[in-house]
């Protein structure tokens, strides 16, 4: 992996291994990829979903960062496939973790939906997060091999 970085290193500024169909808890997450949220010394993996409207952090996780998050922006609900939850859009940052030798962790000032009332795995949506950088897939030729670039839309 540490080569195909430095081969493709055209607009990226790191790279990470992304899993497929990855266990978490009890949830499989489609594509999961490793981050940091906030400043808490937890790198975790989290659902990549592009299809996701916002990046979602709900749970437990919700209760650690309360004295990270900004004042709310916004207070909503927002229909997910389990039902309506309530929450509030804050900033804080998002840390993608790469693989060690290939590249810098990317670290985004991010807009996340947070309600107490999500159950399912932290997701990484469009809106306040990826619309902020440029990122890639590559599947890799053998089942291990997928990898994830990422780096700031500038």
């Amino acid at each position: 992996m540490e080569q195909l970085f430095k081969q493709r290193r055209l607009w990226s500024t790191g790279c990470a291994s992304f899993y497929i169909r990855h266990k978490v808890g009890r949830w499989y997450l489609p594509v999961a990829v490793k981050c940091q949220i906030g400043t808490l010394d937890i790198s975790d993996f989290v659902l990549l979903d592009t299809g996701a409207e916002w990046s979602v952090i709900g749970g437990e996780l919700a209760i650690l960062l309360e004295n990270e998050l900004s004042p709310p922006i916004e207070s909503f609900s927002m229909s997910t496939r389990f039902g309506r939850i309530f929450g509030s859009l804050h900033h804080i940052s998002i840390c993608l973790t790469a693989k060690q030798g290939c590249g810098n962790d990317l670290t985004v000032e991010s807009s996340v939906f947070v309600s107490e009332e999500w159950e399912g795995p932290t997701v990484l949506g469009y809106r306040g997060f990826l619309e902020k950088i440029r990122f890639a897939f590559d599947p890799g030729i053998v089942p291990g091999e997928q990898i994830f670039y990422f780096g700031m839309a500038e």
